[in-house]
């Protein structure tokens, strides 16, 4: 809606430039000059989002993303003497099972040697996927605002369902962030995933 606006105002102004001004014979004078104040800053127009959301904020790890208010968040836990789970959930999806239409998200912080080497990690989870018989469909690299890398995963598992995962640094340790269920809903909310101070 906000396009079609911006487009008509475009075209209305496009318009008005094109059109003669009138003939007469009266004088013309010239506009006195005034100050002109611009901007300091741009704004970046943010896409909208589906849902209403919340922010999930990692005060340690740095980052934060935003996910539906609907959904529940179970705190972290420790899993293993190497890492830590805290897991988001959509109505309907359990952290066993994930309904139709419901969605899982699952945090993973990992303590791996070597530290802060993301390509390192990135070919050792390849590596366990694969012996699991996961497929990388898709993948692409992006950049949080502080200067991490993410990678991001789409994968099939040996059932045939599809996930997403992201995977990056947070301090001495990675975070690995998988998706399952809703795959548009969930690509949604990665892609918020921001650096935060």
């Amino acid at each position: 809606m906000i396009k079609r606006i911006l487009l008509l105002v475009m075209f209305f102004f496009t318009l008005a430039a094109c059109s003669q001004a009138p003939v007469t014979d009266e004088p013309v004078t010239k506009p006195t000059p005034t100050a002109v104040m611009m901007p300091t800053a741009t704004i970046e127009a943010t896409p909208a989002l589906s849902f209403t959301p919340l922010l999930f904020d990692d005060s340690e790890g740095k980052f934060g993303f935003q996910y539906p208010s609907d959904w529940t968040v179970i705190p972290e836990q420790v899993i293993g003497d190497r890492g830590t789970q805290t897991v988001l959930l959509s109505p309907g999806s359990t952290i066993e099972t994930v309904s139709d239409g419901s969605s899982r998200i699952v945090l993973l912080k990992y303590a791996w040697d070597p530290k802060n080497d993301l390509s390192a990690w990135t070919t050792q989870r390849k590596q366990a996927w694969d012996a699991s018989g996961f497929m990388i469909l898709d993948e692409s690299t992006r950049e949080l605002e502080d200067g991490r890398a993410v990678v991001d995963l789409h994968m099939k598992a040996p059932d045939g369902t599809e996930l997403l995962f992201s995977l990056t640094t947070i301090g001495d340790r990675y975070l690995e962030i998988n998706a399952t269920g809703n795959l548009d809903l969930c690509r949604e909310i990665l892609g918020t995933l921001k650096s935060i101070n």
